[in-house]
């Protein structure tokens, strides 16, 4: 296992075939990210730097969780730190895992409806700018593919089909 976060191990995986093949695993753990909205029903997205882009690009307030932290205080601390905003009641839409050839861990990806904004800023290093997009723009640019993020389009779509981008 290389030193570092995140852990990352070299193993030789026999194929189904019978073949034989040297695979990284990726140790993340437990992570979390929230699709916020406000009062206002507009969604709440960072614009943060992504290395696998090379890139800034929309992003939902999220990360990994500190040691022994649940998924869903993950989520608030999260969107604390990379908004400003606080979440009153969490929705849990999503558990899984959204890299399966090679990430282990879990992705719980929520829904914060009315969320409030609060003094916190967040850190410039990380976060370039949290913005505030309709939810018709959000739908409309997540229909068409339109955002880098698998996982923004995922919770924009999943929210709609579910009802609560308009309720």
């Amino acid at each position: 296992m290389r030193e570092g976060w995140p852990p990352i191990s070299e193993e030789e995986v026999e194929l189904p075939s019978g073949a034989r093949k040297r695979w990284i695993r990726v140790h993340f753990g437990t992570s979390a990210a929230v699709l916020a909205t406000t009062p206002q029903k507009q969604i709440v997205l960072t614009r943060e730097y992504r290395h696998g882009l090379g890139r800034i690009v929309h992003s939902l307030p999220g990360g990994t969780a500190r040691n022994g932290e649940s998924a869903e205080a993950c989520a608030r601390r999260e969107l604390m730190e990379e908004t400003g905003y606080q979440a009153s009641k969490l929705l849990e839409m999503y558990a899984g895992n959204n890299l399966t050839a090679y990430l282990e861990g879990t992705l719980h990806l929520y829904f914060a409806r009315d969320c409030q904004a609060t003094e916190r800023r967040p850190d410039p290093d990380e976060i370039q700018a949290v913005e505030r997009m309709s939810v018709t723009q959000a739908l409309s640019s997540a229909r068409a593919g339109e955002f880098e993020s698998a996982v923004v389009t995922l919770a924009i779509l999943m929210a709609d089909a579910r009802g609560w981008l308009i309720g």
